[in-house]
């Protein structure tokens, strides 16, 4: 059973950071930008946080249809012989989470790379399908996630499965398909429930990729990721480490271990924090978010390459610069369909100016 104080530490946190903001008015929309309205009106909160009945019901409906489709689409990968692991939101579906406490916008299922075209026959069998190739994340030959959406004559009961094969490099700030999960997380799965899901040290390993690999502004994953620190046994300190060391996020690994013991009082053994010394507190961390644009995540700008710089592992300038600075062909030719290689690419670097130039406006004189 997990406990809940890391949420009010949260919520508290959030409280600072909009009056730091200067949004101290907008707390309920910060904690739907942050995926958490559900469950800070669950947890006894002062200031309570209240939410439209109406609307928590359709979320608490919606996020039970989808943990239904996630058993189904588990029963069937196993049918048909497929390994798999859930993890992120709706693996934490039931612990600590509940329907309605976290924005879940899909499910996160893993396969090993030989088994990506077998899985997604078997998901195309439920009556799920490919998105568009706009809304995929990057061009086929460079993407190591394929999104497909169950149709449905009902918006509610629409569900996306984000179809993973690889991890994307944090080293990259557009994808690649050639760095697969690592075997010891495929070798120590955890089996015994509904939704096969990965050792908790190997998750927390998941959740810091997850976060490095947006940039930190996909901050719900922080608190998913003390809730499953809750769950680490006391010797599992160093395989966090190493499983995140061979994700390139083992700097950054034992920062948040750091920040979650001292702001969500998560304690995990002292191996897991040592010689860090994490220079933004969960506050600054939630402000960073706040004053942030929505798309933030996704941009390709010369700041999301600064921000990625303080994050990885060293030595992923080289390699972070040329996926800005000279991007594949393949990435310009999905990025912009229809143009010759020439004009995609002086799209690209108009885009790029004008992105650094909205970034020196102040707020109010953007578009």
């Amino acid at each position: 059973m997990n406990d809940l104080e890391p949420a009010r530490r949260f919520y508290q946190a959030t409280l600072r950071a909009a009056r730091a903001a200067g949004l101290a008015g907008h707390v309920p929309a910060l904690l739907v930008r942050f995926g958490l309205p559900g469950l800070m009106s669950r947890i006894e909160v002062d200031p309570p946080v209240t939410l439209d009945p109406a609307l928590f019901r359709v979320q608490q409906l919606r996020h039970a249809l989808l943990e239904e489709q996630a058993l189904r689409v588990a029963a069937s990968l196993s049918a048909a012989g497929v390994q798999h692991f859930f993890a992120k939101g709706v693996a934490l579906l039931g612990r600590p989470y509940r329907p309605g406490d976290r924005l879940l916008a899909d499910m996160d299922v893993y396969v090993r790379p030989d088994d990506r075209e077998r899985a997604t026959r078997v998901l195309e069998s439920l009556l799920y399908r490919r998105l568009p190739e706009w809304d995929q994340a990057g061009p086929a030959s460079m993407r190591s996630t394929l999104a497909l959406e169950r149709e449905s004559a009902h918006t509610i009961e629409r569900c996306t499965v984000d179809l993973h094969w690889a991890l994307d490099p944090v080293e990259r700030i557009l994808p690649r398909r050639d760095r697969p999960v690592p075997e010891r997380v495929w070798r120590s799965l955890q089996t015994g429930g509904p939704l096969t899901r990965p050792h908790p040290e190997h998750h927390a390993a998941i959740l810091v990729h997850h976060l490095v690999h947006t940039d930190l502004l996909h901050v719900r994953g922080l608190l998913d990721l003390a809730f499953v620190f809750q769950e680490m046994r006391a010797d599992a300190g160093g395989e966090y480490l190493a499983t995140c060391a061979l994700l390139r996020v083992g700097r950054c690994a034992a920062e948040l271990a750091h920040l979650v013991a001292r702001d969500l009082g998560v304690v995990r053994p002292g191996a897991m924090t040592e010689g860090a010394a994490p220079k933004l507190t969960l506050e600054g961390w939630l402000t960073l978010v706040a004053q942030s644009r929505p798309d933030d995540d996704g941009a390709m700008t010369v700041a999301r390459l600064h921000r990625r710089l303080r994050l990885v592992d060293r030595g992923g300038l080289p390699t972070l610069g040329a996926d800005l600075l000279f991007p594949p062909a393949a990435f310009l030719r999905w990025r912009w369909p229809g143009r010759n290689l020439l004009d995609a690419t002086l799209r690209h670097y108009r885009q790029l100016a004008r992105k650094a130039l909205a970034r020196r406006m102040p707020v109010g004189q953007r578009e």
